[in-house]
């Protein structure tokens, strides 16, 4: 299996060197920094960024959009949390920019490990709820990218009929999906849906 260096981006700087620069605030996006800090991995030959999710952050698509159009080769790392935008419409998202980023991004699935941090997006689920939805979203998102025709589904989480999408990924047979997670729950769910398993708390 090989080996991938992956780093971090972030949209401003943020480090324990310049703590007081890592809080929220109007100037929580710096493109500037963006762009170089995706230029820098990218000419230190990083294979993909990650690009984190918490419920408080910029929303990773956009970031990934806006680092991809500054480099050529870099792959981008997206980190998603199942549940908060329709499987179907996160299909359709992410296979739009997996186009326009000519086939450099990825998906890290989060299913969610903090109860504050869900709960401040709405969501009550438990922990192993949260799994199995993460399950049901992620077969409704893998048929999305992949079916030539509609499809109808229903689970304990999601309902939908005729399901389809004119716009497919550009990677066959689709974008890669990683997948973070430790628990019994989490290793299931990802051993089933996910290219990479990373074994996270």
């Amino acid at each position: 299996m090989p080996i991938e260096f992956i780093g971090l981006i972030r949209t401003k700087p943020t480090s324990e060197l310049n703590s007081a620069s890592g809080g929220l605030g109007d100037d929580i996006i710096d493109t500037a920094y963006v762009r170089e800090f995706a230029k820098a991995h990218e000419e230190g030959g990083f294979d993909k960024v990650l690009i984190g999710y918490s419920s408080s952050s910029p929303d990773g698509l956009t970031v990934a959009s806006f680092a991809a159009s500054a480099t050529e080769r870099l792959g981008f790392l997206i980190a998603h949390r199942p549940g908060f935008v329709a499987p179907t419409l996160a299909a359709r998202k992410t296979a739009t920019l997996d186009h326009f980023t000519n086939g450099r991004i990825a998906i890290h699935i989060i299913t969610g490990g903090s109860d504050t941090d869900q709960q401040r997006d709405g969501d009550w689920l438990d922990h192993d709820s949260r799994y199995r939805r993460t399950d049901e979203y992620l077969e409704i998102v893998r048929r999305v990218w992949t079916s030539d025709t509609p499809f109808d589904y229903e689970g304990e989480f999601y309902r939908i009929k005729a399901a389809f999408s004119a716009i497919k990924p550009l990677q066959k047979p689709h974008i890669p999906l990683y997948f973070g997670g430790a628990s019994g729950p989490a290793v299931q769910v990802g051993a089933k849906h996910s290219n990479s398993l990373c074994l996270v708390g």
